[in-house]
């Protein structure tokens, strides 16, 4: 296989593509589903009466489409290619946000906000090319997954524990990192399930158990995730989450699927630098963003 650096393979190209097509529409369907809450009048922004109000605005409901688009596209990308080259990418949701919003509400975009954007595109582009990810061969043992899960699962509870309290800020920036953490198991469990899929078909999807995990932990992900939001500041939630996600993804898909990157000492520094550049651009545009444009975390993976 090529390298990125000399010329993407075509399931690497691919699996970009996909992943990028999938954080487009995520970030579609936060912009609109955001417009249909704020339009919501002030009597019907709770309870069951927002969610009755929503169900009949056309926008919520594209959005909702954009929704089933992220998550087709997201588990596409992962049969396709790498977990430490799709969930990197998802990350440029928060660029196709500022975009749409430039583009379609004509909303002023501060130069800062679109340099921190810039930073976000030119680590993850460096990732890529320093780390050049390579798919790794075969499923993971009940012991690697009983490790990987076991040693998460620790991690997970003190985050939650610690999440109960503190400023709001703190709260919800280790809930969003529990949130984070759980999506890229559920992104792990979905890889394993396309596995399935790739060997015996479709039909056997529904015998897997990863399928059913996939379901749990996605399920649980959104749950935290509000959590989050409610926490406290999106700013801090949102970075958690599109810090934590990525990163824990890159090590559980060289811990259970034998992916690889390029781990010589020169390009184990030059990856941990566009990691850190990726992640400096991720606080920056999430902290500068004006109140007015946040789009609210969708929670999906």
């Amino acid at each position: 296989m090529r390298s990125f650096a000399g010329g993407m393979h075509g399931g690497d190209a691919m699996s970009v593509l996909l992943a990028l097509a999938s954080a487009f529409c995520n970030a579609c369907a936060a912009v609109l589903q955001r417009e249909a809450n704020v339009s919501a009048p002030e009597g019907q922004r709770h309870g069951w009466r927002v969610v009755w109000y929503l169900l009949r605005q056309p926008l919520w409901l594209v959005g909702m489409a954009f929704v089933v688009g992220t998550l087709v596209f997201s588990v596409t990308a992962l049969y396709f290619g790498s977990l430490a080259v799709v969930q990197p990418v998802l990350v440029t949701e928060l660029v196709f946000v500022l975009a749409i919003r430039r583009w379609w509400r004509h909303e002023a975009i501060a130069s800062r906000l679109w340099a921190a954007a810039a930073i976000i595109g030119g680590g993850l582009a460096a990732f890529l090319v320093i780390a050049d990810p390579q798919e790794g061969h075969g499923s993971p043992s009940p012991g690697a997954w009983a490790l990987a899960l076991g040693s998460r699962a620790l991690v997970l509870v003190v985050l939650l524990v610690l999440g109960l309290r503190g400023s709001p800020g703190r709260r919800a920036a280790l809930l969003g990192c529990a949130a984070g953490l759980i999506w890229s198991v559920d992104a792990a469990f979905v890889k394993q399930a396309t596995q399935v899929v790739s060997r015996s078909g479709w039909a056997a999807l529904p015998t897997s158990w990863s399928f059913y995990a996939a379901i749990t932990t996605g399920l649980l992900g959104t749950l935290v995730v509000q959590a989050a939001v409610h926490a406290g500041p999106l700013a801090a939630s949102q970075a958690a989450i599109l810090l934590t996600d990525p990163l824990m993804s890159i090590l559980l898909g060289i811990e259970l699927f034998g992916e690889t990157v390029r781990s010589s000492p020169a390009a184990l520094v030059g990856q941990a630098v566009a990691l850190l550049a990726m992640s400096t651009g991720v606080v920056l545009l999430s902290w500068w963003t004006p109140s007015s444009q946040e789009a609210p975390v969708l929670g999906l993976p």
